[in-house]
């Protein structure tokens, strides 16, 4: 009988210890909770699975729907809770969303990242004397996020690591991101026609917290990017820019991108861009050049608005061969000698891009020779017919002045106007010709073929390979 007093007392002591922990992380999560409501989440809730003097370990929950939530761990050494201070906190198996205001303002589970003037009067903490405790590191695993504007979500995943130094803590954070989420990204700028993205976006943060305001700025690598920027559309982006901002986005000046098309009604190959966006939200482009065709096509320096993109760009083309432009064109028994240079002014408006007045003139005399084996139907004729004395004249003609005008919009047909005057020494004993000729979309098609052959420059690869092996 003792024996059996003695075992239900010990299992009466044993369930009020049990009872007790249980009570103890009960209270904890309780205690928690109302801490974190009184801090500004009304719909905040906690629940505590291991409670020790070492270590407390959490299932928090900021909202009512989860979007905010994860497990956190509280490493706690009684030396440091005797200083008044958490020596790490540890996030993870967390999801967090942040949402932008129409101002551009921050905030997570209706919480801002920064105080307002009022906050103090406001139920905030400083409102009911709480008292925060500092936490030397702060560490987030792979965190998936969720941008909401009112332009519509961006997710990505974040990594996150941050140390306090005094009042102010300083870390580091990796996000990575598909493409297809950048509209949703131009809400700080007000450029609401970016759309059709893909690609890969990694960026790499500095970042500073003081209490009251986050700070970032970082590197930004753009994978492969495509998409449609307004009435221009590109794809083949590649490249790092430098931010001295990320909230808002400042790209500071200088920052070099590789493109392997810009369609800006004449389709561009093989391009460089350096530029940069500034507060006031204007993108200027130092420099753009594209090779083509053993030449080169030059922008003049150029400022536009991405929220409203108006304006002309006016590109230069130097000494483009006319050789490798007629070989792409795959027509049989064409072939062509010397380089055209001129202008091609581009006008942008907010819906459709325009290539007004484009003139390209022969640097010097060249040669064009048409003597396929098997003419087209249209060019047969009889001898002595107009049809017939033109393939005699094409036959080994040398052009003295060559010139053609390019008229077109983008998505429709290119019109180019081609004159050439010039003799052929076998047709007529030299006599002079003069040819003009229309034909339209044949440039569209040249400068497209030409994206089999496009590399990445090697500057701009470098940038990239360096900024996958530093640390953020």
């Amino acid at each position: 009988m003792r024996r059996w007093l003695v075992l239900v007392k010990l299992a009466l002591i044993g369930g009020a210890v049990a009872l007790a922990v249980e009570h103890r992380t009960d209270l904890a999560g309780t205690a928690a909770t109302q801490a974190l409501r009184r801090a500004g989440f009304p719909d905040a809730a906690v629940t505590v699975s291991e409670l020790s003097a070492e270590q407390t370990r959490a299932l928090v929950r900021l909202d009512r729907q989860g979007t905010v939530a994860g497990t956190l761990t509280l490493h706690h050494p009684l030396d440091a809770l005797r200083e008044g201070r958490i020596e790490r906190l540890d996030l993870t198996d967390a999801r967090l969303r942040i949402d932008v205001a129409k101002d551009g303002g921050l905030s997570i589970a209706g919480h801002p990242l920064a105080d307002t003037a009022g906050a103090a009067g406001k139920g905030g903490p400083a409102g009911d004397g709480a008292l925060a405790i500092p936490i030397d590191a702060i560490q987030f695993g792979d965190t998936a996020v969720t941008l909401a504007t009112p332009r519509g979500t961006a997710v990505g995943t974040l990594r996150l690591t941050m140390t306090r130094d005094g009042a102010i803590h300083r870390g580091q954070a990796a996000l990575t991101a598909p493409a297809k989420g950048l509209s949703v990204l131009t809400h700080w700028t007000g450029a609401g026609t970016i759309a059709e993205t893909v690609g890969t976006l990694t960026a790499k943060a500095r970042l500073t917290w003081d209490g009251t305001a986050l700070k970032a700025q970082g590197d930004l690598l753009l994978a492969d990017l495509a998409g449609r920027f307004g009435p221009v559309s590109a794809s083949g982006i590649n490249g790092v820019l430098s931010l001295p901002s990320l909230f808002p986005p400042v790209v500071a000046p200088g920052q070099t991108l590789a493109v392997k098309l810009l369609d800006v009604g004449l389709p561009l190959t093989d391009g460089t861009l350096r530029f940069g966006y500034g507060t006031k939200g204007r993108l200027n482009v130092e420099h753009a050049e594209w090779h083509w065709a053993g030449g080169v096509l030059r922008a003049d320096p150029f400022a536009i608005d991405p929220a409203a993109p108006r304006g002309t760009v006016t590109l230069r083309a130097e000494r483009v061969h006319l050789g490798p432009m007629l070989e792409m064109v795959a027509v049989d028994g064409l072939e062509a000698s010397g380089t055209v240079s001129g202008s091609l002014p581009v006008r942008i408006e907010a819906d459709s891009v325009h290539l007004d007045n484009g003139l390209l003139e022969a640097d010097a005399p060249g040669t064009l020779r048409y003597d396929p084996e098997n003419p087209p139907g249209f060019l047969k004729g009889e001898e002595g017919s107009p049809t017939a004395l033109l393939m005699g004249a094409l036959t080994d003609f040398r052009y003295d002045t060559l010139s053609a005008t390019m008229e077109g919009q983008a998505g429709g047909e290119l019109a180019v106007g081609i004159a050439i005057r010039g003799s052929n020494p076998a047709f007529y004993d030299g006599y002079p010709v003069a040819l003009n000729l229309k034909v339209s979309g044949a440039l569209d098609r040249i400068l497209r073929q030409s994206l089999d052959t496009y590399r990445i420059p090697e500057t701009v690869r470098d940038r990239m390979t360096e900024f996958q092996r530093k640390n953020p």
